[in-house]
């Protein structure tokens, strides 16, 4: 997303009655960058790359995909392995080896990784 630099928002009343075509066309962009990548495979990512991942947590049973709130407590857990050998390379003045870093991203249901 980017930076709104010229214009005006929509007062929210406004923007409601938009709602739905904006979502009509998120979902048709959406289905147009799939088709066009579902058969990529083995990409290479370079230094600098980012991969921002949006957190859903499924319900098979009821058919259900919601945003999971839980992406600090997922960073809690991904970024362990990321500060034991950045701690380990201060005292020790190694250069660690990471194979990515973890970070918070725009909202609690996404993430980011990087390399």
């Amino acid at each position: 997303m980017g930076l709104l630099s010229l214009g005006t928002p929509l007062p929210w009343e406004q923007a409601k009655e938009l709602a739905h075509e904006v979502r009509q066309h998120g979902i048709e962009q959406f289905l147009h960058i799939w088709r066009n990548t579902k058969n990529r495979q083995k990409d290479r990512l370079l230094w600098g790359d980012e991969i921002e991942y949006m957190l859903i947590s499924l319900d098979r049973k009821n058919r259900r995909a919601r945003l999971s709130q839980r992406g600090h407590e997922l960073l809690s857990t991904l970024q362990i392995e990321e500060n034991e050998m950045l701690n380990k390379a201060n005292q020790t003045g190694e250069k660690p080896d990471l194979e990515a870093l973890w970070r918070p991203e725009f909202g609690r249901y996404m993430i980011e990784g990087m390399l």
